[in-house]
């Protein structure tokens, strides 16, 4: 068998690269089957193993984004002689995004930091574009919209200069959406929405149209039009491929929460059972918490019973990092409770919520019960719990 140069193969790697950072799965799934022979029959290059691995790490990150494939534990890597100044990067970029991805968001801000002195390095504006959109995400994430919204513009302005980058210009948007949206800036955030829509309806990418409506979904549901909400999740849910991806249960989550929230009770008891049937042969830990919460609070009759499921619900979803979660649904569960007369349970309920927003809050006496009773539960202040889709 001929032995094949490293240079060979380091020059398809950049093809590969490429491919990744246009977000072409259809290419880049090609190469990725392509590389795997032909590292089999490179000559031994260290640094052209180290870069494999990381650009592989970033594939199988795209692929999460773009298709909903569910990322399995990464290998840990070392960390490159300094060397190559794109290897080296790409190693604190890659750790960066992993752990953004496992909700380790205080470490993912250290390595980005490392990651954004590394790239002044390195002379290419896509890479500049493609960081500012990552890192723009963690922002969003946060909360920290105008920090945000300073990366992302930085990215649209690069991905619009730039021909085959149109998957990555919608990408953005969703990211420029979403912090208008925080910022309570509702019409704005919409035409973000149906700019990258019309990217997609161009590129006749049925997949990214279905993220596109989940994430729209969620802007309709913050501005309290439920209709609207539906009718996007059902577009979602209206591709194939989608319905396989592990964002099915985003998106079946968001919809059995708006039907119920306008007691469409029936219609919400016909996708319970659509997900239980998913669930047998695909788990997915915390959406399986989200929807039992949801089914002890609007179907378990005994008042206790209901409260204690909940709480357990609760729990699990704080045991798998999913604050954000918690807290959302701490906080639906009081205002439901409240609706039903049950102050006591939606006092505990609000105060979780309180602690998951606040952990350093602290009842100041025993008569914030009945402040409570008097203020009224306001559930419009809690954020709904966005999963936004392929954003990263």
């Amino acid at each position: 068998m001929a032995i094949i140069s490293a240079e060979q193969v380091g020059n398809r790697l950049n093809d590969w690269r490429i491919a990744i950072r246009k977000h072409d799965v259809q290419s880049a799934n090609a190469m990725y089957t392509e590389l795997k022979q032909l590292l089999q029959e490179m000559e031994e290059n260290q640094e052209v193993l180290t870069y494999y691995s990381l650009l592989e790490g970033k594939y199988k990150l795209m692929i999460y984004e773009r298709r909903g494939k569910t990322l399995k534990e990464q290998t840990e890597l070392d960390c490159p002689s300094k060397t190559n100044d794109l290897i080296e990067y790409y190693f604190y970029l890659y750790k960066a995004l992993y752990a953004s991805y496992n909700r380790d968001y205080a470490s993912a801000i250290g390595l980005f930091k490392i990651a954004e002195k590394k790239l002044q390095n390195i002379p290419d504006e896509i890479e500049v574009a493609e960081f500012h959109t990552k890192i723009a995400n963690l922002y969003m994430l946060l909360r920290q919209s105008l920090i945000s919204l300073h990366y992302i513009q930085n990215a649209v302005d690069i991905f619009k200069s730039h021909e085959g980058y149109e998957r990555r210009l919608a990408s953005a948007f969703v990211i420029s959406a979403a912090n208008y949206m925080d910022i309570g800036d509702f019409t704005r955030a919409e035409n973000y929405y149906k700019k990258a829509l019309h990217i997609a309806d161009s590129l006749n990418d049925r997949f990214l149209a279905s993220q596109l409506f989940h994430n729209i979904s969620i802007l309709y549901a913050e501005a309290g039009e439920s209709k609207k909400c539906i009718d996007a999740l059902e577009q979602a849910l209206s591709d194939e491929n989608y319905l396989s991806s592990c964002y099915f249960h985003h998106t079946m989550f968001m919809l059995v929460k708006e039907l119920l929230s306008i007691d469409e009770r029936t219609q919400a008891l016909y996708y319970f059972e659509l997900v239980n049937q998913k669930h047998e042969s695909e788990k997915c830990p915390i959406y399986t918490a989200k929807l039992n919460l949801l089914y002890h609070l609007y179907f378990t009759e005994d008042m206790s019973q209901k409260a204690q499921a909940c709480f357990e619900e609760i729990s699990i979803l704080k045991e798998l990092k999913d604050a954000e979660g918690a807290c959302e649904l701490s906080a639906l569960a009081a205002k439901h409770f409240e609706d039903l007369g049950a102050i006591h349970q939606a006092y505990l309920f609000l105060k979780e919520a309180y602690h998951m927003n606040h952990p350093i809050f602290e009842w100041r006496n025993s008569n914030e019960k009945n402040e409570f009773i008097v203020h009224r539960f306001n559930h419009c202040r809690f954020r709904t719990n966005s999963v936004f889709q392929f954003v990263k």
